[in-house]
């Protein structure tokens, strides 16, 4: 048997290491070149070929699409894969439709129409957390759809975090905000950038503390290194991270996810429509949520001045979700059989 795995975002890596792990040399992962996806995967030391890129504008983005989806077919076609698994990739069900190839789909933004309308009528099983209505999924054409109480990022945790991180971005362990970038390539993010100004207000408030900040792109780097900021110069590894530091202030979704389930105080400032499965993890009080940059200030000092917030229960919450890798492998089998 042979699964083939395709990756089309940097936070989908953490999300497929155990499928990897768990199919070995059975496995045959693709990635596009976006982001941090090959710095990420070399950091696993994971075998993979670079299939493909992203592109800036819509007339990019439809060009690059058609040619990953040209080149995919002709490695795939000769790997002959049984089965094909991916997360939000435009590209694997396609070419997985049009070679006869079964395929799973893990979507857990439903705010993502224009790629889930690509995603879900050629996905013989689409699995989403249940927090996204079935009705939703079928008015696109959903076949089969599977279900989870909790969020995807559960699965990235089966890790023992590494306090070499601190070392190796010089860190103390004290007074620690890590903060993430809008993701304004893709084509569900319209709004302007509220991070620059609430990080510059923070900063010269706070004197002794230390913000490390994950840039998206060359732009972004350029305009946050004005900033008393670390930036990396290679891969991180965020997972280790989550577990030392006093907060996460994230302009995306999937960081700060998983930074609440590794027990982290998180502060969203997503700009766009917020996904399901973060306005769970807002009413649960797991997640706080904001576009006002005064708010985000005063909930940045709160927190950094009073501690994390009670683990017990974020614990309490954890222990009712399920796990998303036992139903992926649930799918995977009923497409084999």
């Amino acid at each position: 048997m042979k699964i083939w795995i395709d990756i089309s975002s940097p936070p989908h890596v953490n999300f497929f290491i155990p499928f990897i792990k768990k199919f070995q040399k059975d496995v045959i992962v693709t990635a596009r070149d976006f982001g941090t996806i090959k710095g990420s995967l070399d950091r696993f030391k994971i075998k993979y070929k670079i299939i493909g890129s992203h592109g800036k504008t819509k007339e990019e983005r439809l060009i690059k699409h058609s040619e990953r989806v040209k080149e995919l077919t002709k490695f795939i076609s000769r790997k002959k894969p049984d089965v094909g698994l991916s997360k939000h990739s435009v590209e694997c069900p396609k070419v997985c439709y049009g070679l006869d190839i079964p395929n799973v789909s893990v979507l857990d933004h439903e705010t993502a129409t224009i790629q889930n309308n690509l995603i879900v009528p050629l996905s013989d099983i689409v699995i989403t957390p249940s927090f996204i209505p079935k009705s939703y999924l079928r008015k696109f054409g959903a076949r089969k759809i599977m279900q989870f109480y909790g969020v995807s990022e559960y699965v990235n945790f089966n890790y023992k975090p590494s306090k070499e991180i601190l070392n190796e971005l010089g860190l103390s362990k004290d007074r620690i905000i890590l903060s993430r970038s809008e993701p304004f390539l893709s084509s569900h993010v319209f709004h302007k950038s509220n991070l620059f100004p609430i990080l510059k207000e923070v900063l010269e408030k706070l004197d002794d503390v230390q913000v490390v900040f994950l840039p998206r792109n060359r732009t972004d780097e350029r305009e946050f290194s004005k900033l008393d900021v670390i930036i990396p110069k290679k891969e991180v590894d965020t997972l280790s991270l989550y577990k030392f530091i006093d907060l996460m202030i994230g302009a995306g979704c999937c960081m700060n996810r998983e930074a609440c389930l590794a027990g982290c105080p998180t502060i969203s400032i997503y700009p766009d429509k917020l996904p399901a499965v973060d306005k769970f993890l807002i009413n649960s009080g797991l997640m706080k949520y904001t576009l006002n940059k005064n708010q985000a200030v005063k909930w940045v000092m709160e927190c950094i001045n009073n501690g994390k917030i009670e683990k017990k229960k974020l614990e309490e919450i954890i222990k009712k979700f399920e796990d998303p890798y036992k139903v992926v492998m649930k799918a995977i089998n009923m497409l084999l059989s």
